[in-house]
């Protein structure tokens, strides 16, 4: 006992925290017209009743380390800070405007300078109902988005995020004929080309002047005209989108997960011992394909290319006596553009593990939490989500960039410039990593 009383004061020491009460004498001056003159608190104080170090503890502690409210009020009045439930909440959730415009970035940045996007989404209660958060990002950076739904217009909608501006073009007809849209709402459409909506509302209002009712094809004419609002915004049509193979990202060009793709064949379950080794021969020239494909995007080889293709067919075309095999090969088969995606561009992952890895960050905190009641709250959530993880992307100090911003400091470039500079290595880093 007489070590341990000996090394706490010494670890306490190097964890200050001080409590101090500040009071601001405001000067008034009266011109001579009669005019008054106010004095201005600090800019870091202004409408709130706590500094921005007590700002930025607060935020690191909920969102980088993972402490529920209720803990973390009980954290502050044990060190003597006198603050309400209500207070705490608002200064976990109200006033973060610049936080919420700089993850918009994010996402702005991603879609233009990113060679590909890989995405994700898991659940996400809201309110007491069931919702979605989406996980839109690559090595470069990360972004969140939580919504009511995991559609391919909810996603088309997330990435459509940073503008409001709709136009209804050729690239919006040539998706409407595409997915089998009647030649009747075609017409309709095409004689209201190149005009353009305000917002999502003006959109609506259009569908319901049309008489178009069917909740189907209100969904698949939403969906062509925010893929149309993309490309005319400047978003690449051949911009890959890297998944786990869910229906909801086949948007522009597919990129499947290996990981994901080998599961059917794991799960069938052999009943004889010629099922098993069916079962087995088809897994290791499954897995020897993988090798290949890795082997592949270390050399980039039009030879070893064509043999990949080659060795996948086979594969696929290999005749198997089990039922459930022959299907699991028959789906292999369907996805093989997205599956050898990877040979046309070789920057192209083969698994999914990292958005698994980041969205893991949403699954934690639905399983303590279990979900937020009100919308600033899980727009807080998901906005310091991402720039949390942006800053572990690129080893930036979460608690040096709270700190940073709250006390406009700006020493730390936007985040946003991390993603050009990781994609184009252009970005000066004469900043300070701590304060």
């Amino acid at each position: 006992m007489g070590t341990w009383t000996k090394v706490l004061p010494t670890l306490f020491e190097q964890l200050p925290f001080t409590v101090s009460l500040i009071q601001y004498e405001l000067e008034h001056w009266v011109t001579p017209d009669g005019d008054s003159i106010y004095g201005r608190l600090p800019e870091s104080v202004q409408g709130y009743h706590f500094g921005p170090e007590l700002r930025s503890y607060v935020l690191h502690q909920h969102h980088a380390c993972g402490v529920t409210e209720q803990q973390l009020l009980e954290s502050l009045w044990d060190r003597g800070v006198s603050i309400s439930a209500g207070e705490l909440s608002n200064l976990l959730t109200l006033n973060h405007d610049d936080f919420h415009a700089e993850k918009d970035d994010l996402l702005t940045t991603g879609l233009f300078h990113c060679p590909y996007l890989q995405v994700d989404d898991t659940g996400a209660r809201h309110q007491g109902q069931n919702g979605y958060c989406t996980f839109i990002g690559s090595p470069e950076f990360a972004w969140f988005g939580s919504t009511e739904s995991k559609s391919r217009e909810n996603f088309l909608s997330l990435l459509h995020r940073p503008w409001t501006t709709l136009v209804l073009n050729e690239h919006a007809m040539s998706y409407l004929e595409d997915h089998n849209c009647p030649a009747k709402w075609r017409k309709v459409f095409q004689e209201c080309l190149c005009v353009h909506f305000f917002n999502r509302e003006s959109w609506d209002a259009f569908l319901d002047d049309c008489g178009l009712t069917k909740p189907r094809l209100r969904q698949k004419a939403s969906e062509a005209m925010l893929y149309g609002s993309l490309l005319s915004h400047g978003v690449r049509s051949d911009l890959p989108i890297h998944s786990d193979g869910a229906g909801q990202f086949d948007v522009f060009i597919r990129s499947g997960c290996w990981l994901h793709a080998g599961r059917p064949i794991e799960r069938v379950i052999p009943v004889n011992k010629e099922q098993v080794e069916e079962q087995y021969q088809l897994l290791c020239r499954f897995w020897d394909l993988y090798r290949e494909l890795k082997a592949f995007k270390a050399a980039p080889d039009d030879k070893r290319a064509s043999s990949v293709r080659q060795h996948f067919r086979q594969l696929v075309q290999t005749r198997v006596e089990c039922s459930e095999l022959r299907e699991a090969l028959s789906n292999l088969a369907v996805k093989e553009p997205e599956l050898l995606a990877v040979l046309d561009d070789p920057n192209l992952p083969l698994h999914n593990n990292l958005s698994e890895s980041q969205i893991r960050e949403h699954v934690k905190r639905r399983k303590i939490s279990g979900g937020t009641r009100s919308e600033a709250g899980r727009q807080a959530r998901d906005t310091f989500a991402s720039l949390k993880k942006m800053c572990r992307l690129h080893e930036i100090s979460f608690w040096s960039y709270l700190r940073d911003r709250l006390n406009g400091y700006n020493v730390i470039p936007r985040l946003s410039e991390f993603i050009k500079k990781a994609v184009y290595g252009d970005m000066d880093e004469g900043f300070t990593n701590t304060f």
